[in-house]
């Protein structure tokens, strides 16, 4: 409107200036005797007149054109179009009578402003602003000046800023995210949905102080970034902090904001989004993976965390810190003799004992079945010994379930850093080492490592050789268990399982010799071995005239991060012509230790098709961090959690959260480990539509595979 009005104020002074010329051109012309004086004020009047970039008319008293100047043409007239023709005709026909009107009182001796519709000679609609103005000739009216501006465009771009406007405040208020605005830190507008979300009414949070409704630890961030962004130090901020709502119940907030002018003045705008379902889940989902499902203690990726912590902080401070490995001497035997529930029962109470015997400071750790480890900070080997002993005392009190009295008993290494180990691997083993030298010498005590006990480990040694006479021997070869559809019950795949068939002592299980392997580096020839031998075999069954299947081959993390595990792939599949969709990779969580070189890796060998899936899936919490950054293409469901289901409602939920994540990841997800038909029929319930285990088969030699399984399918 402002616009408007600086052009109708301009329209005036144009039409002041011309009439102004035209009564010095008509006192010029009578009383002039230079004529070259009077043509030449013509001449100003002329080019003021025709020139003008406005129309610019005269009209008798009647309403009829007397005189245009060309700019008529913007409207596709001419001036001989005009001549002698009442206005009215060109006037939308709403409009014609107020337009009379403002006519006649120019006619009466008064300047008229005001803005109304006519048709150009197209006779499309045009909006105009008119100025009229009355002519005087010796104080009589004779005529009136109106000069026109076209504003069609700027009636446009305001009917548009109208619709725009209601078309933002409509979003705005039915947005399903709360908008709010800050000016000297209070609020002064929000929407429904913050309201809705905070427990307020609208007139309730308006004027409302920040610090009234920000939960007081989250109130200096939340300044803080005010601040900021008031002082332009950050345009567009997104950060988390906590609300109070109305029922003082305590809600969190997403927020995005930046800087704006509102009522003239710096304020605030923002979005907020309610995460708190978000980050409850995150919670739970974080905690699972960093505690035992069973007695809640921290597992071992929280025990490497905050063992990790202790030697950076030791070494910063030049102290000690212990470390005591656990195990229940004869756990075994009362699983095998009262049944999995009495054993956790069991566990479940010696976690409750252990926390008796440390400080609120320590971490007590269930290290995985039946052992545990206890990280006591800043501790020499004078308070490890003490809390080793209480320890001993608490753990021999008779236990009793079910009316049978049961005797626990624990053996316990110690190790001290830096004295036994510098690192967390070296702790834990030299731990671990002085455990077994506990349970060599009778049980139910607890020793210290040291140097000796290394000789006791002579048998790692012994067996590195005989592992490097194995692969230059050929003694390996590959089993393979099947991985079943559920849904059809048909073979469409299996994982290969490495044995070693010994000489002498026949069929090695992989627990006897993989972690040997692992130690030694040895893992890296064996792995390209399995790799090799099952794209050779899988091929062998294609040219066997099998339907084709996908065969899995486990890859350790230091296979993994060996810098050609690609090239060993794209080897091991030209030499034995195997397409690459039918191998796949089976990698373990530990790869996440360096995510950035695993999303290389990944990406690699998704490059060349090769199918990759996390093994044993939920027993790590690093897998759960990271897992929308890897090009992962299957999660395998860990057989601990399977083992439960579907009787126990603490697995039942986190095997339904992992097959939920991976179909929302687009992941496709199989569970190992199944031995029953009602877990299969969990599992299908849940959506899991591939499971392997021995409710289907053990892991089988070649010729059992194609037996009972390839040459069946192939006659289906």
């Amino acid at each position: 409107m402002e616009e408007i009005t600086l052009g109708v104020g301009l329209a005036i002074e144009i039409g002041l200036i011309i009439a102004t010329i035209v009564i010095i051109s008509s006192h010029l012309r009578k009383n002039s005797r230079n004529n070259t004086n009077t043509k030449l004020n013509e001449q100003y009047y002329k080019s003021l007149f025709e020139e003008n970039p406005d129309a610019i008319f005269i009209f008798d008293l009647d309403g009829k054109f007397l005189v245009a100047n060309k700019a008529v043409s913007l409207y596709g007239y001419s001036v001989e179009d005009l001549l002698d023709k009442p206005f009215a005709g060109f006037i939308l026909p709403d409009d014609l009578e107020r337009v009379t009107a403002h006519f006649m009182v120019a006619v009466e001796g008064k300047v008229t402003n005001y803005e109304c519709s006519i048709f150009d000679k197209q006779g499309l609609q045009r909006e105009i602003s008119v100025t009229n103005i009355p002519i005087f000739v010796n104080e009589e009216i004779h005529g009136v000046y109106t000069i026109i501006k076209d504003i069609t465009q700027h009636k446009k771009a305001q009917n548009d800023l109208v619709e725009a406007e209601a078309k933002y405040r409509s979003l705005i208020e039915n947005s399903l995210v709360g908008v709010y605005i800050i000016q000297d830190e209070k609020l002064v507008y929000v929407n429904p949905r913050l309201c809705e979300m905070s427990g307020y009414k609208c007139e309730e949070l308006i004027g409302l102080h920040v610090a009234d409704f920000i939960y007081p630890e989250d109130l200096p961030l939340v300044t803080e970034n005010i601040g900021k962004r008031f002082s332009n130090e950050a345009g567009t901020i997104k950060y988390e902090y906590r609300a109070i709502r109305k029922d003082k119940s305590i809600i969190t907030f997403e927020l995005y904001g930046s800087k704006i002018i509102y009522n003239g003045r710096d304020a605030i705008i923002g979005t907020v989004i309610d995460i708190t379902e978000r980050k409850n889940t995150e919670q739970m989902i974080k905690h699972m993976a960093y505690h035992d499902q069973l007695t809640d203690l921290p597992n071992r990726y929280l025990l490497r965390e905050k063992l990790n912590e202790s030697i950076k902080a030791s070494r910063q401070n030049n102290c000690h810190f212990a470390l005591l490995f656990l195990d229940l001497d004869r756990f075994k035997a009362i699983n095998d003799t009262m049944g999995h529930e009495v054993g956790d029962k069991v566990l479940i109470e010696i976690a409750e004992r252990l926390k008796t015997c440390v400080h609120e400071k320590d971490i007590i750790s269930r290290y995985g079945g039946d052992e545990f480890s206890i990280l006591l900070p800043d501790t020499g080997e004078q308070r490890a010994s003490e809390v080793a002993g209480q320890i001993i005392t608490k753990l021999s009190l008779p236990l009793t379930f079910h009316h049978h009295e049961l005797l626990v008993t624990p053996s316990i290494g110690v190790a001290v850093f830096p004295t036994h180990g510098e690192s967390f691997d070296m702790l834990i083993k030299n731990a671990d080492l002085a455990m077994y030298h506990a349970k060599s010498l009778g049980r139910n005590n607890f020793q210290f490592f040291n140097e000796e006990l290394n000789k006791n480990a002579q048998h790692e040694l012994d067996m590195e050789v005989n592992l490097r006479k194995a692969l230059e021997q050929n003694q390996f070869v590959l089993f393979y268990q099947p991985q079943v559809n559920l849904e059809n019950n048909e073979i469409y795949g299996a994982e290969a399982l490495i044995r070693w068939i010994h000489p002498e002592k026949g069929i090695i299980p992989p627990a006897a010799f993989i972690p040997i392997a692992e130690e030694t580096g040895l893992i890296i020839p064996m792995g390209e071995w399995a790799i090799r031998t099952a794209c050779k075999e899988n091929k062998k069954w294609q040219d066997a005239g099998y339907s084709p299947v996908m065969v899995s081959v486990n890859i350790s993390a230091k296979q993994f991060f060996q810098s050609n595990l690609v090239e060993i792939v794209e080897t091991a599949l030209s030499e034995t012509g195997l397409q690459p969709n039918y191998l796949e990779l089976e990698i373990t969580e530990s790869i996440t230790m360096d995510v950035e070189r695993s999303i290389k890796t990944l990406l690699e060998l998704q490059r060349i098709g090769v199918k990759v899936s996390i093994d044993d899936f939920g027993t790590g919490y690093s897998s759960l961090n990271y897992l929308k950054r890897l090009p992962i293409d299957k999660l395998k469901i860990d057989q601990s959690f399977i083992r439960e289901c579907p009787n126990d409602i603490n697995s039942n939920t986190l095997v339904r959260t992992i097959i939920i994540m991976a179909h929302l990841l687009k992941m496709k997800v199989i569970a190992e480990g199944v031995e029953t038909e009602e877990q299969v029929s969990f599992l299908l319930e849940q959506g899991c539509k591939e499971a392997q285990g021995y409710f289907f088969s053990k892991p089988l030699p070649v010729s059992e595979l194609e037996t009972n399984y390839l040459k069946k399918r192939l006659e289906k």
